[in-house]
């Protein structure tokens, strides 16, 4: 009986037409929102528009919604909100990532043949799913003769054949054109010239952005749904001795870190650094160890559960392990906090006490899933990033930066580096703050840093694409203080 995974590979290659439509409307779409825009309001319509071409791929093929691909929809689509809310960069980038990956999970979850997977194996479908893709390409152009054959759309086959042809012909002219140039000076110089010249056109952009566009959405639907037809054999698991040496060493490693932290950092010490240690030394040392540990961890768990037999003895180490964790959680946080309070708040460094409480939260998803083989921890990782990280992304970190610098520094005797701190560093999410400021400060040594900070909110843009909240309200708040209007 053929599978549901080559059931859905083989109705979207007869469906060539419909299926072609939809990541033709992707493409286009992604080039009308984002053709020379900056992100904002178009981020936000984009992932309605791929959330509504979900919506009409499940119809075709006769797929429900799961709960979980619903949580998973919403979630990028709350994403792409905060996008439009925000003018963070940095946080406009962690968006766009999240925003990818929910796509891509939910995909997964619609498409794919196996349902219940484990952790491991949802990591590796999600990394694979780009390389599935990239091998699906020649598909496309295979079932578009096909379909225009049949359909006898081109009647003339010595012409469709042409077409198809300069299809193929047209990326391996650029491969070879490249070479060629790299081989003679004087060609190369006249080949960089015609690339220039067609590259440099507005039409050409984007007719190439479309082609793009619609090649990654029909390729990623061939890429999910192709599967490998290999049976999997029940695995022999091995004897949980191994495990329980490895896990048992690397216990007493961490036993006595923990030891450390307990009888030197959090009673003798405290507040004290060691005298070869600077403060960033000692919080990056916590926080990469923290890493580390966590990747460990994690793939004690990943072998606990998936090579080795099912052992008593193995879970109490690993339990074990999981408790000295959230010892270096806390003296990684305690690190953290004693280096903000000598250097201020820095995005990074919210970052790094974001990743320190969704570490203890996933920890504790591992060890559930230790004692309950059903416990669903990649969904329940998954929620648990999503939702601390949609309320990181929500508050506006900025703000809380520049207010928690302010409320620790002078702000009659502010040096020119506090000024750039406070322009480059950090988005118009804390203008707010910072341009009252500014005008306190408006003379000669910080004039060129000042008009860097406001010349883009007095340019006038009526793009309704790059529309975005954050950016408006500082905008707004430039012009209402006249003192800034006269910044060129």
């Amino acid at each position: 009986m053929e599978s549901q995974s080559n059931s859905l590979f083989h109705r979207i290659r007869q469906n060539y037409d419909y299926f072609f439509l939809i990541s033709l409307i992707f493409g286009l779409m992604g080039t009308i929102l984002f053709h020379r825009a900056g992100m904002g309001l178009n981020s936000f319509l984009f992932t309605i528009i791929i959330v509504v071409l979900f919506i009409f791929i499940t119809k075709k093929l006769n797929i429900s919604f799961t709960k979980w691909v619903l949580f998973c929809l919403i979630t990028s689509i709350l994403l792409s909100l905060s996008n439009v809310l925000t003018s963070s960069w940095k946080l406009q980038f962690l968006n766009n990532i999240g925003i990818l990956l929910l796509l891509d999970t939910s995909l997964i979850q619609l498409l794919s043949e196996r349902k219940s997977l484990g952790f491991f194996d949802n990591i590796k479908n999600i990394l694979l799913l780009p390389f599935k893709a990239i091998s699906s390409i020649g598909l496309i152009f295979v079932e578009g003769n096909r379909f225009v054959k049949d359909k006898k759309i081109i009647k003339n086959d010595k012409f469709r054949n042409i077409l198809i042809g300069c299809m193929i012909a047209i990326p391996l002219m650029v491969i070879t054109t490249a070479l060629l140039s790299s081989a003679d000076m004087l060609y190369g110089k006249i080949a960089k010239s015609m690339f220039e010249w067609l590259l440099y056109r507005d039409f050409y952009r984007i007719i190439i952005k479309i082609i793009l566009g619609t090649l990654v959405c029909y390729c990623l639907l061939y890429g999910v749904t192709k599967e490998t037809a290999v049976t999997v054999k029940e695995k022999t698991k091995a004897s949980p001795t191994i495990g329980i040496t490895i896990s048992s060493l690397l216990l007493l490693s961490y036993a006595l870190f923990c030891g450390i932290q307990i009888f030197y950092l959090f009673a003798g010490g405290i507040f004290v650094l060691p005298k070869e240690f600077t403060y960033a030394d000692y919080a990056r040392q916590g926080f990469f160890e923290l890493l580390t540990v966590t990747g460990f961890n994690i793939t004690l768990i990943l072998i606990c559960e998936n090579v080795f037999e099912e052992n008593k003895f193995l879970k109490g180490i690993l339990t074990a392990i999981t408790a000295c964790s959230y010892i270096m959680i806390a003296s990684a946080t305690y690190r953290m906090i004693l280096y903000i309070g000598a250097y201020h708040l820095t995005f990074l460094r919210l970052l790094v006490l974001l990743f320190l409480l969704i570490d203890s939260l996933l920890l504790a998803g591992i060890v559930l899933s230790l004692y309950n083989k059903t416990f669903p921890l990649f969904k329940y990782c998954v929620v648990v990033i999503s939702i601390c990280y949609l309320i990181f992304s929500f508050s506006k970190p900025d703000y809380y930066i520049a207010k928690y610098f302010l409320a620790h520094t002078d702000t009659n005797e502010l040096e020119s580096e506090d000024i750039y701190f406070l322009t480059t560093d950090l988005s118009y999410d804390a203008a707010t703050l910072v341009v009252p400021l500014l005008e306190k400060h408006n003379d000669s040594r910080n004039l060129y840093q000042i008009d860097k900070y406001c010349k883009p909110l007095i340019s006038d843009t009526k793009d309704i694409r790059n529309y975005n909240y954050s950016y408006m309200k500082a905008k707004k708040l430039l012009k209402d203080n006249l003192s800034f209007n006269k910044v060129d």
